[in-house]
Formats: C-alpha cells, sequence, structure tokens
C-alpha cells in the first residue's frame, strides 16, 4: 500500500500562510483511519457490529458514533498496524468505506 499523508506547516501565530508539505509515513507513528458504514439500524447491523468488535479489528476501535443510517468508526492505529488494518476491515465489513487516514497528534499538557 502507498500512502502519502499531508502535514500543514506554519502556525496561524507565525503570520505564515499554512503550507501543505507530503510526510513519508515512518515520520509518523500512529495515524487515525475513518471509515464509514451505511446501514440501517436492524439486527443485521448489530451483528456486523458485533463482529467488529470481536475481531482482532476492535482494538484498534477509538471512536463509533451512528447518524441516522450510517456508522462512523475511527481507527488509531500505529503505522506499521495500518495494512493489516485496512485489509482486515475489508474482510470483516467490506461494504465499510475508508473516508480519510490522517497523522494523530499528540498534545501534550504543559505543568507550570
Amino acid at each position: 500500500m502507498n500512502l502519502v499523508l499531508e502535514r500543514i506547516v506554519g502556525s496561524a501565530t507565525s503570520g505564515k500562510s499554512a503550507e501543505r508539505e507530503s510526510v513519508a509515513s515512518p515520520c509518523v507513528s500512529r495515524v487515525h483511519l475513518s471509515a464509514v458504514l451505511r446501514s440501517k439500524q436492524d439486527e443485521a447491523a448489530r451483528e456486523r457490529i458485533r463482529r467488529l468488535f470481536h475481531s482482532p479489528l476492535g482494538v484498534y476501535v477509538s471512536q463509533a458514533s451512528r447518524d441516522h443510517d450510517d456508522l462512523r468508526l475511527v481507527f488509531d492505529v500505529a503505522m506499521e498496524d495500518l495494512d493489516f488494518t485496512v485489509r482486515t476491515l475489508h474482510q470483516v465489513l467490506p461494504e465499510a468505506v475508508i473516508e480519510a487516514v490522517r497523522p494523530r497528534m499528540f498534545t501534550h499538557r504543559r505543568e507550570h
């Protein structure tokens, strides 16, 4: 799988406009993979969700939310597990559509 992630360079406080630059995947340790599953809220949909959470992929789910007939999923994945995650998602939920893969941003709290 060839994957190019984007990072916005520059800050709002620097007075420069933000620029996009390609980031090679080894520079990123974790990514968020967003996917959507369009299905009605019925017993078949509940069974697919159970199958997802009982698969090896279940440990990567960091968010799941329902919006009408859409189930939105966010997977928190180490970069080296991304290929496995995409393949397994396709096997467990072949109707799921991957919307985005973004670098996970870590925020650290500063103590004074």
